[in-house]
């Protein structure tokens, strides 16, 4: 993967905003709204922790290893951690996320037309076109950064600007006893952001390098760009989820993966909801892209060890994606919650005690340096 060696931390920021917000941050922010009502901002304090905060430590995690997830995960042993590394980035990727984009997209565009085009002919081109991207080279953390992530958001700023301008009150006594913080913890947990900080992160700073920055550039840029890509999330959790809660009586018994078109249409009107059609699209598929592009790494060098072409990395990636791509949102989460539900805690131990780790391992060198130095 190419980058323009002029990017700035604005812009590797703005890509790290596009990967990040795909299907899952979409649905769980909408999704707490429209539960809380007049809970709302107790849920969304639990939700930036989990979604916002708690993603960052991924990121210090992997640069303080130089972007190195072996190096992070061989600390419990180089074959339990390729084991571990390999079962989160398999079922977060190609049998999670990546396909759980189609399915939102899909349902999105089904949402709005009348005869929409069948799952499995839009999960095929949807595929291609991911794959075209990659295998053309076109710059990733450019295109992320320079085009489809400005459109989004000025597609998100339309829905969110005219909600905010004509935002019905809520009602009184809407308040729910059971929804507060931790419940926005919960569902931040869900939309799995701090596996993707990590990996996201790494992919990253490995592009960084092949451009030819220098390994202590790359690690700046990256916390930097991160610190711009969280604040733009944080700004649009707080905007959906205000604005679901404030539309919560249209949103009745609306799909999860259905919410923002539906807030859409009632926001905008039936014409211009097309702008949250069309983000819902981009944000999918800017994470779709980079969500195949950390498993082709992945793949590449750490199961092929760089004797296959990364196109075949690419294209198993889109093919497993593609195939569980058709079992809809039910079967995706069958499939990946009994797996994540263990791994996820784990990986949040794993990177507290690596972090520690190497906080303590240099503060005690730097204790051995200064008692040195007296004597």
């Amino acid at each position: 993967m190419k980058i323009d060696k002029q990017s700035s931390a604005f812009i590797i920021g703005m890509a790290l905003f596009a990967m990040f917000f795909g299907s899952g941050n979409l649905i769980y922010p909408l999704y707490l709204g429209q539960v809380a009502q007049g809970s709302w901002p107790a849920v969304m304090l639990g939700f930036l922790i989990a979604a916002v905060i708690v993603p960052f430590l991924g990121v210090i995690a992997i640069v303080l290893y130089k972007g190195s997830y072996s190096s992070f995960f061989n600390t419990i042993g180089r074959r339990g951690g390729f084991l571990l590394s390999s079962l989160l980035l398999t079922v977060w990727i190609p049998f999670g996320s990546a396909p759980r984009c189609i399915t939102v997209a899909y349902a999105s565009i089904n949402s709005y037309f009348n005869n929409p085009p069948a799952l499995w002919i839009f999960s095929l081109v949807y595929g291609l076109l991911v794959f075209y991207i990659i295998k053309r080279k076109l710059g990733i953390l450019d295109i992320l950064g320079r085009f489809i992530t400005p459109l989004l958001l000025v597609c998100l700023a339309f829905v969110c600007i005219k909600g905010f301008i004509e935002m019905p009150q809520i009602a009184a006594g809407s308040f729910e006893e059971n929804f507060g913080v931790l419940q926005g913890l919960t569902e931040g947990y869900n939309t799995m952001d701090l596996i993707a900080s990590f990996f996201f992160s790494a992919s990253v700073i490995h592009i960084l390098n092949k451009s030819g920055s220098k390994m202590s550039n790359s690690l700046s840029l990256v916390v930097r760009s991160s610190i711009v890509g969280m604040s733009l999330l944080a700004v649009v959790y707080v905007c959906l989820i205000s604005l679901a809660a404030h539309n919560s009586a249209a949103l009745a018994e609306v799909p999860k993966d259905q919410l923002l078109p539906y807030l859409a249409q009632t926001i905008l009107g039936p014409t211009w909801s097309f702008a949250a059609i069309l983000a819902i699209i981009l944000a999918c598929f800017s994470t779709s892209i980079a969500l195949i592009v950390a498993y082709t790494d992945f793949l590449h060098d750490e199961v092929f060890k760089q004797n296959q072409h990364p196109n075949v990395s690419s294209a198993i990636a889109l093919v497993v994606t593609f195939v569980m791509s058709l079992t809809g949102l039910e079967g995706i989460t069958f499939v990946t919650a009994p797996v994540l539900k263990v791994c996820y805690p784990i990986l949040i131990v794993l990177i507290l005690f690596n972090i520690g780790r190497i906080v303590f391992k240099r503060e005690g060198r730097e204790l051995q340096a200064e008692r040195g130095m007296n004597h």
